[in-house]
């Protein structure tokens, strides 16, 4: 996860602007900057607290993170192959913010997780995270819950070593996707893009598996994580683009 704050507001952010950033990032397919498929996403947020506008960039390591599967039994190069991943998730992560500052001007960077990631214990054992990031007390983590949900920056406490030192980087789906797939056909996708900006290319039917109905209420995540963060701002989405 990537979270960035605009020194532009939210007046700079117009369908047009959103379709043009959807585009530079369609030219990235299979290259650095590219957005990646499933639920990575590009998300503009308002701050509930001053209005500022953000952007919420959750991708990564695309199969790239399948590449260290084959070195389980083989540390060093596991721990190379696994190095080489998270830094190529970094360095794609920086690209798509480059594709949206290319289009909307300077980002400021709140903070950079990685959501797959391994640390070596002084024991000698391991801890490998997938979909979780490394929280330390006072650090701060993003969780977003879906495309048109409310997202949330949270501060681990103390607590926090009880999970290994583990945070989720988001609430997580509430369904299969083969689930999701009949609930989508009742689903009003109009009434979806009139609440929050969706690029004129990213067709409903691509968005059937990752709609709002997939992914677990943000509220109830965190009365989950009571005593292991405190929230320390809250923002609204209003606009997404996935599966490009």
């Amino acid at each position: 996860m990537r979270l960035l704050r605009s020194r532009q507001g939210q007046d700079s952010l117009t369908r047009e602007t959103w379709n043009e950033i959807a585009e530079r990032l369609r030219r990235n397919k299979g290259d650095l900057g590219d957005l990646g498929g499933g639920n990575h996403f590009l998300d503009a947020l308002i701050s509930y607290d001053d209005g500022q506008l953000y952007f919420l960039i959750h991708t990564g390591s695309r199969s790239e993170s399948g590449h260290v599967d084959d070195f389980v039994e083989s540390p060093e190069r596991f721990d190379a192959e696994f190095d080489r991943v998270v830094a190529w998730a970094a360095e794609n992560r920086a690209a798509v913010q480059k594709s949206i500052e290319a289009t909307l001007g300077k980002l400021d960077l709140v903070l950079d997780l990685p959501h797959n990631n391994y640390e070596i214990l002084a024991s000698g054992g391991v801890i490998i995270r997938k979909g979780s990031v490394r929280a330390t007390p006072g650090s701060l983590n993003i969780i977003p819950s879906h495309m048109s949900g409310d997202v949330s920056l949270v501060e681990a406490t103390d607590r926090v070593g009880e999970a290994l030192f583990s945070l989720s980087h988001g609430t997580g789906r509430a369904m299969s996707r083969s689930e999701c797939k009949v609930l989508a056909e009742g689903f009003d996708f109009s009434s979806l893009r009139q609440e929050i900006l969706i690029p004129d290319a990213v067709q409903d039917a691509s968005l059937r598996t990752d709609g709002p109905f997939a992914y677990r209420n943000l509220d109830e995540c965190l009365e989950l994580l009571d005593g292991y963060v405190q929230e320390r701002a809250r923002f609204r989405v209003v606009a997404y683009m996935g599966h490009l």
